[in-house]
Parts: C-alpha cells; sequence; structure tokens
C-alpha cells in the first residue's frame, strides 16, 4: 500500500477496526500512524526501520472493533 504522510485522515476499506488511518513522518526513518473508528482514534502504529536498512519494526497499540486491546510489536529481518 502507498500512503501519505501529510497528517491527514484518509479513508480505509475492508477493516472491521477502524475506517480511516492517517501518518505523519516523524525522521528519515520513522512514520507514526493513527487508526480511526467514527472519528475516533482506535489504534497507533509506529513504523521503524533500522539505519542499515535490514529490520522493520511495527509497534501497534489500541482496541479492536470487538472492544479488544492488543499491544503488538513485530520485527521483520532482510536477509
Amino acid at each position: 500500500s502507498t500512503f501519505k504522510t501529510d497528517g491527514k485522515d484518509y479513508p480505509i476499506t475492508g477493516s472491521p477496526n477502524f475506517d480511516t488511518l492517517n501518518l505523519t513522518q516523524v525522521d528519515s526513518h520513522t512514520v507514526r500512524s493513527q487508526q480511526k473508528k467514527g472519528g475516533k482514534v482506535v489504534g497507533e502504529t509506529k513504523r521503524s526501520v533500522s539505519k542499515d536498512g535490514k529490520e522493520l519494526t511495527l509497534a501497534s497499540k489500541g482496541t479492536g472493533a470487538d472492544g479488544v486491546a492488543y499491544d503488538n510489536v513485530m520485527v521483520y529481518d532482510r536477509k
């Protein structure tokens, strides 16, 4: 997917958890996003690429449409 990092809310389809998404570029390696449902923030994610470009870390916190809170960290390594 391709997204603009201008901090504006954009509609998202196909997710029961949120209906808009906004992204903000923090620095050359980090992007933060907010997921919203009905205008209310229901989740936040920080995406960071290591300086050597070999690792992507996604750290997400929020509440799903089922009301269950989540706090996930996923790390991807480029081999």
